[in-house]
């Protein structure tokens, strides 16, 4: 919860915090596909749950982004954590769009448990790269 006064982010502790973050949503993801893959049967079309790399590569860039995003907001503004939550969210939905895209256009392997599986995913990762990004880096008055 942000104070009345500006927020106080050290810098070098928002790449730890995504440097962390990106580590445990890899487990989480990691995590998601062995179970989606157990329990569901998932089509070898389906490319986004069979590779390794897509996951590995897909989460990187989205922490990455998160963590650049936050940096560049606690530089320009007083309130970067209250701004930052409200964006992560926005920026959550909207990476939803090619998920329902696969389903609405017959992609190639595409059922509502593969799909489902990713969006599941992209919360567990925003999930965990907000709170630590918007925790660990906080200096305390």
């Amino acid at each position: 919860m942000s104070t009345p006064w500006a927020d106080r982010i050290a810098i070098s502790r928002v790449w730890v915090a995504g440097g962390a973050a990106f580590l445990l949503s890899l487990i989480a993801n990691a995590l998601v596909r062995i179970l989606v893959k157990a329990v569901f049967p998932i089509s070898h079309l389906f490319v986004a749950l069979q590779e390794w790399q897509g996951i590995i590569f897909f989460t990187f860039i989205g922490v990455l982004g998160a963590t650049v995003v936050f940096a560049v907001l606690a530089r320009l503004t007083k309130h970067a954590i209250k701004v930052f939550r409200g964006l992560a969210l926005i920026l959550l939905l909207l990476s939803f769009i090619p998920n329902i895209l696969m389903l609405t256009t017959n992609g190639p392997g595409a059922t509502v448990p593969a799909v489902a599986s990713l969006m599941v995913m992209h919360v567990i990762t925003a999930g965990i790269t907000v709170w630590l990004l918007t925790t660990w880096p906080r200096v305390r008055a």
